[in-house]
C-alpha cells in the first residue's frame, strides 16, 4: 500500500507560480512584433534606405539617366528606367525580405530586407 502525501497550500502556489511564470515567458517571446521590412535603394552616387511601409518616389541617377523606384503599400518597385529591356520594371512590387531587384545598365539596385518568416539567415546560404 502506497502512502499519501499530502498536498499542502504552498505546493499549490508554488506550481501556480511556475506555471504563471512559464506562460508569461512564452507570451513575451513569441508575441513580439518582428522588425519592420526596409527597402535600400543603391545608386552609384547615393543610397536611401526607407520602411517598406512609407510612401515614397525616388529618383535615382544612374550612368544612362534616371531610374525612378515607387515605395507603397507594403511594396516596392522600379517603375520607370532608360534601360532596354526593361526587366527591372517587369520585376514587379517587391514585398518579402530577401527579394530584389536592379537595373543593370543604370546600375540601380533594389533590396528588400527585414526580419521576420522570410528573412535570409546564415543557415539559407
Amino acid at each position: 500500500m502506497k502512502k499519501k502525501i499530502p498536498v499542502k497550500a504552498l505546493d499549490i502556489a508554488v506550481i501556480a507560480l511556475a506555471a504563471t511564470l512559464t506562460i508569461a515567458t512564452a507570451l513575451a517571446a513569441y508575441s513580439g512584433k518582428a522588425a519592420a521590412s526596409r527597402v535600400i535603394v543603391r545608386s552609384p552616387d547615393k543610397t536611401w534606405i526607407y520602411p517598406l511601409d512609407a510612401e515614397e518616389q525616388v529618383t535615382a541617377a544612374g550612368p544612362i539617366g534616371e531610374t525612378r523606384v515607387a515605395i507603397g503599400k507594403g511594396r516596392a518597385a522600379i517603375v520607370s528606367s532608360p534601360c532596354g529591356g526593361q526587366t527591372c520594371v517587369a520585376a514587379g512590387g517587391l514585398h518579402r525580405s530577401g527579394q530584389w531587384a536592379a537595373c543593370l545598365p543604370n546600375r540601380v539596385f533594389l533590396l528588400v530586407e527585414g526580419e521576420g518568416p522570410d528573412a535570409i539567415d546564415a543557415i539559407s546560404w
